[in-house]
């Protein structure tokens, strides 16, 4: 079924080897180890949890709203994070650090597809459980956009209206529609939360000490001379 928008992913079933991309990218994407959704960060520090967590989204997202982790007596409050939505990286666009392979990057690539970015941070007794829920969105349009079928028919009624001029090709957005979520998207941002967290909370290592030498005779000491 073509779905209104760009171009449908059935294009692809022109060649011979069309049908079996899709499926390739789809068991592709499936084989990859998985991080678990929500994740649990052993990181006691929640400014600084929060601080990784920004800098982190602000490299795939703008932050459009965030409630940050607070002391309310004896009791952590849940963080919430979440982003402005933004059009989806395509295959075209290499360089866009959201541009997961697989899938989803493909869709990106044939219709409409823009993202945004909900983060839920709950306290839990191993730190903190961080889950990543990307929303994908689908432009719905009244027709496929460049559309040239029906466009000049001339309506035959009794109104003595004439067309209007047709030279400006317009497109009428009538929304969004919800398209599931992007998985591969949120297991690279969990794959980069995580390098991040546990490289801040790795213990630092002081200076290295000089060991001692059994062969050492010890610090020199002069005999005191008396009065």
């Amino acid at each position: 079924m073509t779905l209104p928008g760009c171009i449908s992913s059935r294009v692809w079933s022109w060649g011979d080897d069309g049908p079996e991309i899709e499926e390739n990218y789809v068991l592709e994407e499936a084989e990859l180890p998985k991080l678990e959704n929500p994740m649990v960060v052993p990181l006691r520090d929640r400014n600084l949890l929060w601080n990784i967590l920004v800098d982190t989204m602000e490299d795939y997202f703008v932050i459009r709203h965030e409630e940050q982790i607070q002391l309310v007596g004896n009791t952590l409050t849940e963080g919430y994070l979440q982003t402005a939505h933004a059009d989806a990286a395509t295959m075209l666009e290499p360089w866009r650090k959201d541009n997961a392979a697989g899938f989803d990057q493909l869709y990106a690539t044939l219709q409409t597809i823009r993202r945004q970015a909900e983060v839920h941070v709950r306290p839990s007794r191993e730190g903190f459980r961080i889950e990543v829920v990307v929303h994908k969105l689908q432009e719905d349009l009244a027709q496929p956009e460049y559309a040239t079928v029906g466009g000049a028919t001339l309506r035959h009624s009794a109104t003595h209206s004439r067309p209007r001029d047709r030279g400006i090709v317009t497109t009428e957005t009538l929304g969004w529609m919800p398209a599931g979520r992007d998985t591969a998207l949120e297991q690279l941002i969990l794959n980069d939360l995580q390098q991040r967290m546990s490289e801040a909370s790795a213990p630092v290592g002081g200076p290295p000490q000089a060991e001692a030498n059994p062969n050492s005779l010890g610090p020199i000491r002069f005999p005191s001379l008396g009065n």
